[in-house]
């Protein structure tokens, strides 16, 4: 059942939204014309007129942030997706301000006043959502604005998800009580919550208990017996969530649904990266890998006379990785071994002070400039900037064994950096750590989480953690 809280603080966001706009619009007036910033050879237009337009400024830029959605329920929203949402806003309010002012030809404006309150409406509200964000979680956590839910189903699934939802307490989800029709579940308490039952009492249940939602954690049989009870409260208006049981598979993303007829289809193990998503990463790798190769040329040119002035061989080493979909690719690095380093021993993992690496070797990985070569890979589509490190294709077989969602890593494709690197996995490290971190890029990529790890990326390549 929906509470007057979601409407309460829609509200607020949206009050919160226009004294925001407003002020803006009144300081970009003083910023563009009274501090000296920039020059004003055609005069300063009349301040009074201004102030007239802030009605209809306002309400349009209102209108941009109702279309992108920012006032729906944020309880459980990712921040990344919640900065997409406010830049969308601050697009289409100052794209509709331009349009407005075009129509109103008597109105004489400045484009760098406009671009100005773009910029400045897109931190305002950023401030404004972050301010409502930090009042709601302090609410919550005194006990206020709360969404009680039940879970039907006692087992280890319906555990983790009380465990994972209470380590989120921003959510302000509580857990009112477990629901189940083992008999000797009934009545007793699980992590301190109470287990009630059967499942046909849960409409008596949810009449005396301020439940909002329903949370289905069960499978099989089990689970058709509750879908009656579930269409009634459903119909009574509580939200109805379920988990998917999806046995021995694993769900790597947010789920993607398709519609074939009158069934719905749920993908386990769908990648992130898809349809436009795809489009834009791969344009903005390809395009930021040309000009760092530019940018590089001359100190990868010194490189390579180091390398055949220092050691016999080639200067650049090719080597099988395994890619996005596990589909092989030559990846480029600079020689930084002796030649046939692996002849004796067969392919072993690179390790601190490794006797196979030549004088100027130990100090190219040290630095990790041994990987400029692939941004050729990158330019050429096989790699991004970012994501998993790729790994040869004899380990990932290997690590495949011992870690059933390891090849759910190439999901998306393999990268120079990645989220487990800047986090201090890199090299001869925790394997499974690494594992954690590179799933957790897969299951939550956006492009606000790129940028992120790329910024992040020469401070760890200067402290130079467990490069080598």
């Amino acid at each position: 059942m929906l509470r007057r809280y979601a409407v309460l603080v829609s509200l607020f966001r949206s009050i919160s939204d226009i004294c925001i706009i407003g002020c803006i619009w009144f300081f970009v007036f003083y910023i563009r014309f009274h501090t000296g910033i920039f020059t004003t050879a055609k005069g300063i237009p009349d301040f009074k007129r201004h102030l007239l337009l802030t009605l209809p400024v306002v309400l349009i830029c209102y209108l941009g942030c109702l279309l992108s959605g920012l006032y729906k329920s944020k309880r459980a929203i990712n921040t990344f997706v919640q900065l997409a949402d406010i830049f969308k806003a601050s697009l289409f309010g100052g794209l509709f301000v331009l349009v407005f002012f075009y129509y109103l030809q008597d109105t004489p404006y400045s484009r760098k006043l406009l671009t100005l309150f773009i910029v400045m409406l897109f931190l305002g509200l950023i401030f404004s959502h972050s301010l409502t964000m930090v009042i709601m979680q302090r609410l919550r956590a005194r006990g206020h604005n709360l969404r009680y839910y039940a879970i039907i189903g006692a087992g280890q699934q319906a555990q983790q998800l009380v465990r994972d939802i209470e380590q989120m307490g921003w959510l302000g989800l509580k857990c009112a009580f477990f629901i189940d029709n083992n008999p000797a579940n009934i009545g007793t308490e699980l992590m301190g919550i109470p287990v009630q039952g059967p499942v046909e009492k849960l409409t008596e249940l949810v009449k005396t208990n301020p439940i909002d939602e329903i949370y289905l954690a069960l499978g099989g049989s089990e689970a058709q017996r509750a879908y009656p009870v579930l269409k009634l409260l459903q119909y009574a208006g509580v939200t109805i969530r379920i988990i998917p049981d999806w046995g021995d598979l694993a769900s790597i993303s947010d789920a993607t649904v398709i519609t074939i007829g009158s069934q719905v289809l749920f993908s386990a193990a769908d990648s992130p990266l898809d349809g436009v998503n795809l489009l834009l990463k791969e344009a903005f790798d390809r395009l930021i890998a040309l000009m760092l190769l530019t940018v590089f040329a001359v100190p990868m040119a010194l490189i390579a006379a180091l390398i055949k002035l220092t050691s016999k061989g080639p200067v650049f080493y090719k080597q099988v990785r395994m890619g996005m979909d596990q589909k092989e690719f030559e990846i480029f690095k600079f020689r930084t071994m002796i030649t046939n380093a692996e002849k004796e021993n067969g392919p072993q993992w690179s390790k601190h002070n490794d006797p196979r690496c030549t004088r100027i070797g130990a100090w190219l990985r040290h630095l990790s400039l041994d990987e400029l070569p692939q941004l050729i890979n990158v330019a050429k589509g096989q790699m991004s900037l970012v994501g998993p490190r790729p790994e040869r294709p004899v380990f990932a077989k290997q690590f495949s064994e011992e870690y059933k969602d390891y090849m759910l890593r190439h999901k998306v494709k393999a990268g120079m950096t990645g989220w487990a690197q800047i986090n201090g996995f890199r090299g001869d490290t925790s394997l499974r750590k690494r594992l954690l971190y590179d799933l957790y890029y897969v299951r939550n990529w956006s492009f606000g989480l790129d940028i992120w790890i790329l910024l992040r990326t020469p401070w760890h390549i200067m402290k130079g953690e467990n490069a080598h």
